[in-house]
């Protein structure tokens, strides 16, 4: 009896091995800008911290984030300091294996997740203001493992295009909401 509890694990263990990812395709060429207003914040500077891109990232969207942040928050006061952190700013892939209908087999597919958060700080000591805002987008999807490059690098173009207009709604109401006392 212990020998076929044994022999489950080694067969289970076996099964986790090939469902591991594998490696990302990374994906060239710009993200779309995407248009909004520009936000006017009473502050004197404006700082952006960004992480590096971690494994299995087909675009990296730290760029484009902090791009879209340097565009859109502008600063145009005398003191206080706005610290922006990109947390997460990134389309990931992995190939996995899924019961086909019928539970007689297995199937593999692709499956994209894209995600990006940033948290806004802000600071004036000299009129003892302070608030913070945040914004976030996430988007998944699922194809089939054996789909050609070219729509492999559509795929997670989409979502990213989709990803950062999703963002820029999502920050820009908070920051209306949230950081009100800090708008000009």
């Amino acid at each position: 009896m212990r020998l076929l509890g044994k022999i489950a694990v080694l067969l289970s263990l076996g099964f986790l091995a090939g469902c591991a990812s594998q490696a990302a395709i990374p994906v060239q060429g710009p993200i779309q800008p995407v248009a909004g207003d520009v936000i006017r914040l009473d502050v004197a500077q404006i700082e952006i911290f960004r992480p590096a891109a971690e494994p299995g990232t087909v675009i990296d969207m730290s760029s484009a984030v902090e791009a879209w942040l340097r565009e859109h928050l502008v600063a145009v006061g005398a003191s206080g300091r706005i610290r922006a952190g990109i947390n997460n700013a990134a389309v990931r892939q992995s190939v996995m294996r899924r019961t086909a209908p019928g539970g007689t087999s297995f199937e593999r597919i692709r499956q994209y997740d894209g995600m990006i958060h940033v948290r806004i700080d802000a600071t004036d000591r000299s009129t003892q203001r302070a608030g913070f805002a945040g914004g976030s987008a996430s988007r998944s999807q699922i194809v089939a493992a054996e789909i050609p490059v070219a729509q492999q690098q559509q795929v997670a173009s989409d979502m990213a295009d989709a990803l950062m207009t999703d963002f820029s709604y999502s920050l820009s109401a908070d920051v209306r909401q949230r950081l009100a006392k800090f708008l000009r």
